[in-house]
């Protein structure tokens, strides 16, 4: 697998239902190749761009009858992010944004995050909690009002078996 689509906010808890045979089958229906998906919250690893992000949203629009944002990411993108010194840490979560950010907003980050983070390609940004995850401010919400933007968030764990199974 050359790439995955984090599709965000699907399945979480009641919410957002999205069954994964049926998001492989749509996959593979809009022509992407050796398609596979990894948990409920939306990962699909694929071996070719069929269509761009807004088309994929598109159809999954047409489909389920919601909004599912999707960020695609290549392996090589997942691979950099795990070979940053701050991925081994104990709470490192990635969170990965839809559009690049500009300097200002880069700035903006610095000055309210008082976590240890890293912005890779001014679209990825790794943050090592010092608290669990469920007791920090810093969550894809966090970002997302922050910096005005879609984002959506992995966990470590999630990101290594995501590579491990491309």
């Amino acid at each position: 697998m050359s790439y995955v689509a984090l599709l965000r906010g699907i399945n979480l808890g009641k919410l957002n239902k999205v069954d994964m045979k049926s998001l492989k089958a749509l996959f593979e229906d809009m022509d992407f190749q050796n398609v596979e998906t990894y948990i409920q919250t939306g990962n699909v690893l694929f071996d070719n761009i069929a269509c761009d992000e807004h088309q994929i949203e598109l159809t999954l629009k047409k489909t389920y009858g919601f909004d599912i944002p999707v960020t695609i990411r290549s392996k090589a993108e997942l691979l950099t992010v795990q070979q940053q010194p701050i991925f081994s840490r104990d709470n490192v979560y990635i969170i990965f944004l839809k559009e690049q950010i500009s300097k200002g907003q880069h700035e903006l980050l610095k000055t309210i995050i008082d976590e240890e983070f890293v912005l890779l390609e001014q679209k990825t940004i790794i943050i090592n909690h010092s608290k669990n995850h469920h007791q920090t401010k810093y969550t894809n919400t966090f970002f997302e009002n922050k910096l005005k933007m879609t984002s959506t968030l992995r966990n470590r764990n999630t990101v290594n078996k995501i590579l491990l199974k491309m």
